[in-house]
């Protein structure tokens, strides 16, 4: 009997115990087409007002733009960001709260939840650099964009990319986050899953990161956006 009453009132585990691993790529309205890159983690923790609660946790890296910057062709058909200064990029660790408002069922149909996640930011300023002719007699040299020396467009050969030196003059600019999303789980074979999460970040520096010359254009210290992220993972039962 006491045997009977033990597995009688063990718990039993449920199409919701379990815990989600997957990576993605994220756009938003403060990058191009593609954004960045996360790695995001969910398990299920209890319930909320009677639907499941999963601890979630993530990480993103996103390359932050300037709403006023703009591409344009060099004399050689190469291409540069006028009065650009720097890269933007934002490392986001974030820990919160998905709550499941409808279950997927099985490998049919939709699941939705509710994400509010936040966390610190780490803000990383690379300079951005330009080939420049200091002559005018094809003396090129790559430099950092200076609206007080390259005044002379003609001059500015194209960017150099964004892999030019590119932990040379990093400078990091702390802050914080907050995101609230909309994730859908859209399918699932076996393990593996498929969806993506839309919603809003918010997101504040320490100190205004200088994106845009200062001279040319005003920084902000706070941003906020609108993103889009799809990710493929999988998903395994909790022991």
């Amino acid at each position: 009997m006491a045997q009977r009453k033990s597995s009688s009132t063990a718990p039993k585990k449920t199409s919701e115990d379990y815990k989600m691993l997957a990576y993605g790529a994220t756009t938003n309205t403060n990058s191009g087409l593609l954004g960045g890159v996360v790695v995001r983690h969910s398990s299920a923790i209890g319930t909320k007002t009677g639907h499941p609660l999963h601890r979630y946790i993530a990480i993103e890296a996103v390359n932050i733009k300037h709403p006023k910057e703009k591409s344009e062709p060099t004399s050689i058909a190469n291409r540069f960001i006028y009065g650009k200064t720097n890269y933007l990029f934002s490392v986001r660790p974030q820990y919160g709260r998905e709550i499941v408002y409808f279950k997927k069922n099985g490998e049919d149909g939709i699941g939705i939840s509710l994400i509010v996640a936040g966390g610190p930011t780490i803000g990383i300023q690379k300079p951005y650099y330009i080939k420049y002719d200091r002559t005018g007699r094809g003396q090129i040299e790559v430099v950092q964009f200076d609206p007080n020396i390259h005044k002379e467009l003609a001059r500015i050969q194209g960017s150099a990319g964004i892999w030019q030196d590119f932990f040379k003059g990093m400078s990091i600019n702390p802050g914080a986050h907050l995101k609230i999303a909309a994730n859908i789980d859209m399918n699932t074979f076996g393990n593996s899953l498929t969806g993506f999460e839309i919603g809003l970040t918010a997101e504040a520096f320490s100190r205004k990161p200088e994106i845009m010359s200062s001279q040319l254009s005003q920084n902000s210290q706070f941003y906020t956006a609108g993103f889009l992220t799809v990710y493929f993972g999988n998903r395994k039962q909790k022991k």
